[in-house]
């Protein structure tokens, strides 16, 4: 299987086409609404069926409410600190909290705390494409509609790692010497050199407070790295992956698998916690209890391709069958294409995709992305991530055709495998 350069221009067309006309996409918003089901009827012409779904959502809850939260909570808890028992425990308390919300909001994937924040709705879009023998495996293709909110470490080319290291010391070094001052005072040893009301001065203070001044600011910088309130235009992350997605089901409704049915899809929510493919697994896990979930989540911009084996913070080691047969079908298109662009296999610390909400629920999924390959760089990141850069003039339209060309060759793989 080879598509010609009509597919790639198809997929480009397609991510500058929404981006302009229907422009940044925030989970549950009109833009994202339109935008799906502009993706709906364009599906329509070459899927023998299509479907829109709509679902809940707390589009300000995940991730950077719970950042948010996280930050004031942990940002406020020095003031404790210069008082007199019982208060510098708050100290320690205040950061645990906040720390409590973050683990079990965000790298858990619980959602209680969402009820603090309002409701909106949001949508998935999915096509068939059926063999002309009988089903005897399936194809899930995806890639997600919405945009997200602009995270400032993503106007970075490298994470400014010292300053994040930092920010997190300051978290630590509040909880040792909240419990260090507290047991202090509990036991009367702590040397006192001013004490008026409530406030108290001690040797501990001079050892906490001294080191924030370096300390505080990273801290700062790390809640305003994680946050931002611009809706950035989403183009690589990931209108890229729907347009790919559109330009296989487009080439393989022209040339039928036999056995194999292909399943296109267009989620919504991806960015606030895959919240359009843990509805869709609710739906239609059935879909996937026989085949697999081929993600292409920001995968059109960069120099190489990154098949991401872990995700570090959330815990989740993807489906490593996945993986191999995207690479084995990489090896075989790079045979045809030898100017492809190159791939590497490794891990995230950041982020996770819709393949993680596959991986959890059992099923076979695995994701590809690009980044720009730098030599000496230790963290993969994708150009201009949740940047306000992020637009289709920085697409690079060899990535569309080579991500294309590789999922083909997947296709051809197990079309072969099972015929």
């Amino acid at each position: 299987m080879r598509a010609d350069n009509s597919y790639t221009d198809y997929a480009y067309d397609m991510i500058k086409y929404i981006e302009e006309t229907y422009g940044p996409r925030y989970s549950s918003s009109e833009a994202e609404k339109k935008a799906n089901l502009w993706v709906k009827e364009e599906f329509s012409k070459f899927c023998d069926e299509t479907h829109q779904e709509e679902f809940e959502t707390r589009p300000n809850a995940y991730p950077q409410g719970i950042i948010k939260i996280t930050g004031f909570l942990a940002g406020i808890a020095f003031i404790f600190m210069p008082f007199v028992f019982p208060w510098p425990l708050f100290s320690a308390i205040f950061v645990l909290i906040g720390l409590f919300i973050l683990v079990t909001n965000l790298f858990l994937g619980q959602r209680w705390l969402g009820v603090l924040f309002s409701k909106g709705i949001s949508s998935n879009v999915h096509g068939i494409i059926k063999p002309s023998g009988e089903v005897k495996f399936r194809i899930l293709f995806e890639g997600h509609i919405d945009s997200a909110k602009q995270l400032r470490i993503g106007e970075y080319e490298r994470l400014p790692g010292k300053r994040f290291l930092l920010g997190i010391l300051y978290l630590v070094l509040t909880i040792i010497m909240s419990f260090v001052k507290f047991f202090a005072q509990l036991d009367g040893t702590i040397p006192i050199y001013l004490e008026a009301g409530i406030f108290q001065w001690t040797l501990y203070d001079w050892i906490y407070f001294l080191p924030l001044i370096v300390l505080y600011p990273c801290f700062i910088f790390v809640i305003r790295g994680l946050t931002g309130s611009v809706v950035v235009p989403g183009a690589a992350d990931n209108l890229s992956g729907v347009a790919v997605t559109a330009a296989l089901g487009k080439y393989l409704s022209q040339n039928r698998l036999k056995h194999i049915e292909i399943v296109v899809a267009s989620m919504g929510s991806e960015e606030i916690g895959s919240r359009g493919a843990n509805y869709f697994v609710q739906q239609h896990g059935d879909l996937l209890k026989n085949g697999i979930a081929y993600v292409i989540d920001d995968a059109a911009a960069g120099d190489t391709f990154y098949l991401v084996e872990k995700s570090i913070l959330y815990g989740i080691s993807f489906d490593p069958d996945a993986m191999n047969r995207i690479e084995q079908a990489y090896n075989l298109y790079k045979k045809d294409t030898p100017d492809a662009v190159p791939l590497k296999r490794g891990n995230v610390i950041l982020g996770a995709s819709d393949a993680a909400v596959y991986v959890k629920a059992g099923y076979k999924s695995g994701f590809i992305l690009g980044i720009l390959d730098r030599e000496g760089a230790k963290i993969a990141k994708p150009p201009h991530w949740h940047s306000i850069h992020d637009t289709w003039k920085n697409i690079n339209k060899k990535m569309v055709r080579d991500n294309i060309g590789v999922a083909l060759k997947f296709v051809e793989l197990l079309d072969k495998e099972y015929s």
